[in-house]
């Protein structure tokens, strides 16, 4: 599980936290606007429901979680990697690339979603240049395996090398932009590319995962069907998943209700409820907190 923050709950933000999570990463998503933030379960499901019709997906939840987020600093606080997703607005993405540079973790790859702005002027303010770059994921995004990087004149191999091994474990490949064009799929493309979808996952069901443990696989292991669409998946919760999501610092011990949902501590429940902020998970109004006490 990698802890990955999507700023921006657009549509492509939602698309790309949604993909994240289906591959069983930890994903907090932000967005300043309060009344996109609260739509977000709502459109997650939507994704689950169309991709479960569309023989895309077998298992009714994502391996992942998506939690949202309304502030910025909680969003980014502990993230490995940062996906903006935000208006394709210059002096938008400057002023947030900076802000999200000066409460990250240090060595945090920071990208920017966008289509034909210059990637290195949106980072010439970040604290360090040379985690960024361009990463544009091509729509629709939980079929079409391609991805586009655009580095920078800052952006360093290390940074890069990151980037790649995180998507080819989704099954991802990252490709370099050729010209100054962005690449934009045709519907007929789209079509194609989602066949190939459905007809791997077809592949990779009932005989193919047994012959998956027989003989050595001669791809990437992110090409395989993930393994949250066998219908007797039981996701588990390592120590990390156990933490507080916003202050990371206690463990879990609060429900929120009425949705029941257990992700943060008491302090940091309480924070919630003061604010009037909605449940991380669900956005669902937090009326009262009942504290677990684990054994």
């Amino acid at each position: 599980m990698v802890k990955i923050a999507v700023l921006g709950c657009g549509l492509m933000g939602i698309k790309i936290a949604g993909e994240l999570a289906y591959h069983g990463h930890r994903v907090k998503i932000y967005d300043h606007n309060i009344n996109s933030l609260n739509s977000t379960y709502e459109r997650i499901e939507e994704d689950k429901k169309a991709l479960r019709e569309g023989g895309l997906m077998t298992h009714k939840n994502f391996v992942g979680q998506i939690l949202c987020m309304s502030r910025l600093e909680e969003t980014v606080n502990d993230a490995e990697f940062i996906l903006e997703a935000v208006i394709d607005d210059m002096e938008v993405k400057k002023a947030l690339f900076e802000k999200v540079a000066q409460c990250c973790p240090p060595e945090a790859i920071i990208t920017t979603n966008s289509l034909r702005l210059d990637v290195s002027a949106i980072a010439e303010k970040s604290r360090k240049p040379s985690r960024t770059m361009g990463l544009r994921f091509l729509y629709p995004v939980y079929y079409i395996p391609e991805v586009e990087i655009t580095p920078n004149k800052y952006t360093s191999a290390v940074a890069i090398e990151k980037v790649r091994v995180l998507l080819e474990q989704m099954g991802k490949t990252l490709f370099f932009r050729s010209g100054d064009e962005p690449l934009i799929l045709t519907e007929e493309q789209r079509e194609e590319r989602k066949k190939a979808r459905f007809d791997q996952i077809k592949n990779t069901s009932g005989l193919g995962l047994m012959l998956q443990g027989m003989i050595p696989a001669l791809h990437h292991k992110g090409n395989v069907q993930p393994v949250q669409d066998d219908e007797d998946y039981v996701p588990s919760m390592n120590d990390s998943e156990r933490d507080c999501a916003i202050c990371m610092d206690h463990k879990r011990d609060s429900l929120l209700c009425p949705c029941h949902h257990m992700v943060t501590c008491n302090d940091c429940a309480k924070l919630l409820l003061n604010r009037r902020d909605g449940c991380p998970i669900c956005r669902k109004e937090i009326a009262e907190i009942i504290k677990v006490y684990h054994s």
